[in-house]
Order: C-alpha cells, then structure tokens, then sequence
C-alpha cells in the first residue's frame, strides 16, 4: 500500500508491506534505516534531538544546598503560614541552592524564582511537602472569557504557585531581518546588517502575516474558512552561531521551519533567568471536590516563563486542578508524579491540565500521572519541538489544542486504560488540533487506540508504533507504520535521536 508524507514542496512515496506483516516482523520504522545511521533530519522526520535541559548534551546538575529557609524563618510542622520566610530566603539568596528541610510548610502566596542558578531543593517527596492554602484566583483575580465567551480565569490554563522566570521577552537588541528564505532543514540564514559571532544563541521567529501564510506552511495547506482565529501565530526556535561570513551566518542545527523574509526575524537569545530548579519535594493542595472546567481555583503548582535551562526533578503534585505550565526554552521535568484525594466532576475529572507545554525543545520525562485530567499533556500555540518521553498515566490524553503545535513528539508512553490517546480540546475556529511534524513513536496501552479523525491534522504527521493502528484507516499524507510497540527498534525516538547526534 502506499503511503505518502508531504512536506513544503515535496512529496515522498514510500511502499509499505501490509499491516499483519510489518507488525509480525518488522521491528525498525522506514523512518530510522541503519539504526540511525543514514538518518536526515527534517527529511522527513524531525529532529527533536536538542529538547531539554543544556540540549541534552550534559546531565542535570547536582547542587548542594548553602543556605536554608529555616535560616529566614521557616518553621516546618506547625501552622504559622512560611510564605514570607520563603520569600526572603528567594530575594536574599539568589543563584545560591537553597534547603528545605523535612517537614510541611504552610503557606499562602505565590513563590517566584526571577534569579538565574537558584535551586529551592527538598529532601525528597512525602518528606518536604509545601502546602498552600490558596489558589491564584484568590490571591490575584484574572478574571477573562473562554474562547466561546463564558466567564473564567485566566488561572485555568496559565500560571503556577511556583515560578521561575519572569515577564517580558528572550530577545536582547534589536531583531534583524532575513535578506533571502531559507528552506526547512537549512543552516545558513542569509541576514541584513548584523554583528552577531561564532558561539552566540539566536532567537529565530516566525510571526503571522495578513495574508495567512504562516499558518498556511505550518497546516501544509490545510487551512479552513472557518479557521478565523489563527492571526497571531507564532513558531521559534534557537539555534547557536557556528560560523559568520558577511551577510550569512551558519548555525548548528537545522531549521525546524521554512525562514522566509516576510515571517522571520532573528536575535540575540538572552533569557532572563537560566539553571534555576525546584526538586526533591511535594507540592500539595487542600482537598476541595474538583468544581469542573474552567471552574478553577487556580491550584497550579508550577510554572515557567521567558526562562531556559531549568528544571523539575523529583516532584509530587497532589490535588491540584493544573500541574506545569512551561513556556520557557530547553527545560527539562524529570519524574513528576501527579495523584490526588480530590473528589472527581461528572466525567470523573479531578483537575484541568496536569502539564502544559507551550515553549520550545523543553523535555519532559518519566513522568507518572495517576489521576485523569480533562487534558494530560497539552501543545498549543508556541509549542514547538517539545518532547514527552518513558511516561505513563492512568487514562493518558495527548491533547493537542490547536493553534498550531509543531513538531512536537510523544514516544515510549504507557496510557493506562487506553481510551483518550488523542482526545484534545481547544476552540474549533484555531485551526486542526496539531500542525504539521507531530510524532507519536511507540505509544501503548491496555486497549488500542482508535485512529484520530481528519480535524486532528494536516498531512505531514507521523505515527509509528502506535498501539492497534491500522494504516488502511489513515489520512492521506500521515505517515503510519504498524510496528507492534513492544518490538519497535529504538523505542525512544528522543534518546536514539540524541546518541546519534552527540556519538555519530
């Protein structure tokens, strides 16, 4: 049978054996031949080697704790509220690891790390336990509207107790723009009068235009008339400077997107806080019947924005109605675990989003969510090259909320019961569920997954190794490959993908 994948002005044949065949003895995709070895990204298949934590080309830090927030008044296993102990052990000690000793901590106000290289670390789940005693609403109303117009809070789908980051933009200087395109899977941009330098990280950004091409390239085409809310589209990435020659300038890894003058601008990556983390610890709310959507309190635990190279590790969210948010770039959540005592909704829900992102190359691993979201893992507008890897759920949804997500990729995922693989939300007027690049690799669970209808994306997706799937039922232009998941050679896309680039 053949299958086709389309990309920006090309289209590949491939002629694929028949599903009982290929699921009986293949166990390497058409898309990974020689073991990785002939592998060219973005020819089709993305690269998704540089998510996470420094690109993943060294390990998360181990950092010892010099101070702690006993030091400025924290008083673990007792009633009196720590929020301003906290707050003073955060101002005080920037760039420094700071100590949570074994206890529970009562507080009541939001938590914000806006230094670089400052970690607030506990001595482990269950044994640190933070307890906050209000949501966001309650402590800073964001009163907003639904895409359909009901009245909510902005809390619902934004925002953490905790924060690292700030407001305000990556970009330092001015933004330079493009001479000439650059087709996707370049590394050279061709850039009007600039001083950029070997070694320097660029900010590369593409923004919607009048005439809709943007999102025209990014849904390959597949663009409705009823799509009326897709104006503000935006997709980045960053890339370092290996070489500088007058007007072009070479960078180190290959374009995720087409660079075309009339979209694209580039400049200087300069985050506003870098290396800060939270780990080792339990962030817990109270236990409150969970009111239903966009009915939240915002109970959120965590949050990252306009921050890089930071990272989770080793945290427990209980009862909370939305877990992470991360809009940043190349950071990574190791091993969150989600549960919760909280009686579910009607559809037996007990919170909204357990982790949102919505940044770019951020990795989030070894997860466990042990409760049902309405929406487990959520891409939308702004998520690009993310990747969600060895997790599992209890009833998992790969939620793609329109708005164009790109190049995204799920792999070596267990979702539980199996019966909302690719359930997804989102307004109807933002475009198909996911755009183009969306990968899913090696994805199972106690039943099959049904095969996503045709408003979950354009042609150019890719689904290898997806539990049950069948390629007769896809869409034209999806690239399906029926390798039984358990056979499928590599079974992490992200890890093989990486060994490749950092040992070819």
């Amino acid at each position: 049978m053949n299958q086709k994948h389309a990309i920006p002005g090309l289209v590949f044949m491939l002629l694929l054996p028949a599903a009982p065949a290929v699921a009986q003895q293949n166990e390497t995709s058409l898309l990974w031949p020689d073991s990785g070895a002939s592998f060219v990204p973005h020819k089709p298949l993305p690269d998704f080697s540089y998510a996470g934590y420094r690109r993943g080309e060294v390990a998360l830090p181990e950092r010892r704790p010099e101070v702690s927030v006993v030091e400025f008044g924290a008083k673990p296993d007792d009633e009196t509220d720590d929020s301003a102990a906290f707050r003073r052990a955060l101002a005080e000690s920037a760039g420094r690891c700071i100590a949570v000793p074994a206890g529970r901590y009562i507080l009541s106000d939001r938590l914000v790390i806006e230094t670089s290289q400052t970690v607030l670390q506990g001595q482990g789940p269950g044994r640190t336990v933070l307890y906050f005693t209000r949501g966001l609403e309650e402590i800073e109303p964001r009163a907003t509207r639904t895409g359909h117009g009901s009245q909510t809070t902005a809390w619902s789908w934004s925002g953490g107790l905790i924060q690292i980051g700030g407001e305000g933009s990556p970009v330092a200087g001015q933004r330079v723009k493009l001479q000439s395109a650059s087709e996707e899977g370049g590394r050279v941009l061709r850039l009007e009068e600039h001083d950029f330098e070997p070694g320097d990280e660029l900010m590369i950004e593409a923004n919607e235009i009048e005439d809709g091409s943007l999102a025209r390239y990014l849904y390959r085409g597949d663009v409705r008339e009823s799509d009326t809310d897709i104006a503000r589209l935006t997709v980045r990435m960053v890339a370092r400077v290996e070489a500088v020659e007058g007007a072009e300038v070479r960078i180190d890894r290959p374009l995720r997107f087409e660079a075309r003058p009339e979209w694209v601008s580039v400049g200087r990556f300069e985050p506003a806080v870098v290396d800060s983390a939270v780990e080792r610890l339990t962030i817990e709310f109270p236990v409150r019947p969970y009111r239903g959507h966009f009915q939240e309190d915002g109970l959120n635990a965590f949050a990252v924005t306009n921050a890089a190279h930071c990272w989770l590790r080793d945290v427990e969210i209980v009862n909370a109605d939305s877990g992470a948010f991360v809009s940043g770039h190349f950071n990574t959540l190791e091993g969150p675990v989600f549960r919760t005592d909280r009686e579910p909704d009607g559809r037996g829900h007990t919170g909204h989003h357990a982790i949102t992102a919505n940044g770019t190359d951020n990795l989030i691993t070894g997860f466990d969510i042990q409760t049902r979201f309405i929406h487990d893992l959520t891409v939308t507008r702004g998520s690009v090259g993310n990747v969600w890897s060895e997790g599992r759920g209890a009833d998992l949804s790969m939620d793609h909320h329109r708005w164009a997500p790109y190049q995204n990729l799920f792999t070596d995922l267990d979702t539980g019961r199996g019966t909302r693989y690719f359930s997804s939300g989102g307004t109807g007027t933002r475009g198909r569920h996911s755009a183009a690049g969306g990968t899913f690799w090696n994805i199972r669970g106690e039943r099959d997954a049904r095969m996503p209808g045709r408003d979950f994306g354009p042609a150019g997706l890719f689904f290898v190794g997806v539990q049950g799937f069948d390629p007769a039922a896809a869409r034209e232009g999806w690239h399906v490959e029926a390798i039984e998941p358990g056979i499928l050679r590599p079974p992490n896309l992200h890890a093989a993908q990486l060994k490749r680039r950092l040992e070819p």
